[in-house]
């Protein structure tokens, strides 16, 4: 792969690569890092790409291996920490509609797994899509998935008041 068409490929999965940082980077300039090094492992395993397999797959694979080892390094090294990301935006700056804001801190209360499993859920992918860029069977995606969800559901319960409109609005 050379320059150019890795550039198009940055340019083409970069929601796929802002998404999975976001999904475990609450702080906006370990985000930034995030996506840095996924660009970079990207270019550092370009070569090592099988071309049997999807471009979006390898690129979903990297990333969730590059944000997850992050996250894991920065747990153990940093300890937790609170984020000053909506202390430093700007003043007109757009809020988050407040079901998304709720789906991100829901899955901030997930394990890694789990929360890459429902990313990539979430983005329309089948089992066996899941399957490949985890390195899970087919059937383990199906049965984790099943799990995740519960997961998430729990966790939503736990967020929201649990009242007649919110059940009507499920």
């Amino acid at each position: 792969m050379v320059l150019p068409e890795f550039h198009e490929l940055l340019r083409t999965h970069a929601g796929l690569i802002h998404k999975v940082a976001r999904a475990y980077c609450r702080d906006a300039t370990d985000r930034e890092d995030v996506v840095q090094e996924i660009g970079a492992q990207l270019w550092r395993t370009r070569e090592r790409f099988d071309a049997s397999q999807r471009l979006s797959t390898w690129v979903y694979r990297v990333a969730l291996n590059v944000a997850i080892s992050f996250h894991r390094r920065e747990r153990r090294h940093r300890g937790p920490r609170a984020s000053v990301d909506g202390l430093l935006a700007p003043a007109d700056a757009a809020v988050e509609d407040d079901r998304i804001a709720l789906l991100w801190r829901c899955l901030d209360d997930l394990g890694a797994l789990d929360k890459a499993l429902l990313l990539l859920w979430l983005d329309g992918n089948d089992h066996a899509t899941a399957a490949a860029v985890l390195g899970l069977t087919v059937t383990n995606v199906g049965t984790r998935l099943a799990r995740a969800k519960d997961k998430l559901r729990a966790a939503y319960s736990a967020h929201t008041p649990n009242d007649e409109e919110n059940d009507n609005a499920r």
